[in-house]
Parts: C-alpha cells; structure tokens; sequence
C-alpha cells in the first residue's frame, strides 16, 4: 500500500513510501524514526490512535510543540 506522509515541523515535509496494509501508526513513526510522544497523526483531519492499523492513503504528522515558563 501506498502512503503519503507529510510530516508538519516549521515547514512541511512530504514523501510516498510502500507499506505492509498490517502496519500500525505507531510502527510508521517508528520507521520515520519519529518518537510518537512529540507528534499527532491524523487522517482526513482528524487525530487517529497510534496502535490503530494503516487504513489511509494520506497522513499528516504534526509535531506538538510544548514549552514552560521561564
């Protein structure tokens, strides 16, 4: 299966790679050696859960940008 990913991180970044349909989300960040505790995934506009399986052939992965007081 056929997936574009677009990997939002001030900027966008976009790429098409060839996936096992049995993948997780969790297991494409982990080929996109992206840690899943910084970013969300969503398909068609809305968040999806790590551990569910591919099912989309467009993804967009937004890093969440977190920060403190100083």
């Amino acid at each position: 299966m056929k997936v574009r990913i677009k990997i939002l991180s001030s900027g966008a970044k976009e790429q098409t790679l060839e996936l096992s349909e049995n993948w997780t989300y969790e297991e494409l960040l982990q080929s996109l050696h992206i840690n899943p505790e910084i970013v969300i995934v969503f398909r068609n506009g809305m968040p999806v859960p790590l551990d569910e399986k591919l099912n989309s052939d467009e993804v967009q992965i937004l890093r969440v940008v977190t920060g403190g007081n100083r």
